[in-house]
C-alpha cells in the first residue's frame, strides 16, 4: 500500500482532490477545529462519518493508515496523552489508547489546506526572525498568495524529504527555481508597473479567469 501525505494530490482526469486527500485533510483539520475531549483514531472516525455518511470499516482503516504510516512518521501530529482501556487484554488495558494534537508542521498543512484562512504567527516557523516578519505581513496583505508559495514549499520538501521547518531561505529558493518563477515574475512584472497599467493587466486577468 502507498502510504505518502495526499493532502494535494488530485485525479489525474479532472481537478478534484482525491478520497485519500479529502480524509487526511477532515483529520487535520478535526484535530484543530473539533471540540473533543480526546482525539482517538474512534473519535476522529466518528466525526468523518457523521460529515459524510460513509462506512465504518473502510473509514476506520483510512484513518488507522494515515495515522500510523504517515501522520505520526512525518511528525504532521504527535501523541497528546493515553487513555486506560477498561476491556481487552490487560497489556492493552494498561497501555490504553492514544489520543493526538497538531504538530507545528500540522499547523503548517491546516494553514495551506484552509487558504490562509487560520492565523499563524510565522515567526515560531522560520530560521529567521526577519524572514517570519515578512511572512506575516504577506499573509495579513494577501493570505492567497501566502499559502500558494507555502503549498508548493510543502509538497517541494517532501518530495526531496526534506524538513519543512524550521522554513529556510535556501529551500524556498529551490522551490522558486523549479514551481513558482514564472508566477512570481508575473507578480514582479505588474507591481513594477504604474497604477493606471496595473488596472489594465488585472482586467485582462480577470476576464482570463472568467
Amino acid at each position: 500500500m502507498n502510504h505518502h501525505l495526499a493532502i494535494f494530490d488530485k485525479f489525474k482526469t479532472k481537478d478534484e482532490l482525491t478520497g485519500k486527500a479529502k480524509r487526511q485533510r477532515q483529520i487535520i483539520q478535526i484535530l484543530y477545529f473539533e471540540n473533543i475531549t480526546h482525539n482517538t483514531k474512534v473519535e476522529i472516525t466518528k466525526k468523518i462519518i457523521s460529515k459524510k455518511n460513509k462506512l465504518w470499516r473502510n473509514t476506520y482503516s483510512g484513518v488507522y493508515e494515515d495515522i500510523e504510516k504517515v501522520f505520526l512518521p512525518y511528525n504532521i501530529i504527535r501523541e497528546k496523552g493515553r487513555i486506560p482501556l477498561k476491556r481487552g487484554p490487560r497489556l492493552l488495558q494498561e497501555g490504553g489508547t492514544a489520543f493526538y494534537e497538531l504538530t507545528e508542521n500540522g499547523m503548517l498543512l491546516l494553514y495551506c489546506i484552509n487558504r490562509g484562512k487560520v492565523k499563524l504567527n510565522f515567526t515560531k516557523f522560520t530560521s529567521d526572525h526577519k524572514l517570519g516578519e515578512l511572512f506575516n505581513r504577506i499573509s495579513d496583505i494577501n493570505s492567497t498568495l501566502c499559502f500558494l508559495i507555502l503549498e508548493k514549499y510543502i509538497v517541494t520538501c517532501y518530495i526531496k524529504k526534506v524538513n519543512i521547518l524550521p522554513i529556510i531561505r535556501q529551500n524556498l529558493n529551490q522551490v522558486y527555481k523549479t514551481n513558482l518563477e514564472l508566477t512570481l515574475e508575473l507578480i514582479e512584472s505588474i507591481l513594477s508597473t504604474s497604477t493606471k497599467e496595473r488596472r489594465v493587466m488585472l482586467e485582462f486577468l480577470s476576464q482570463i479567469k472568467g
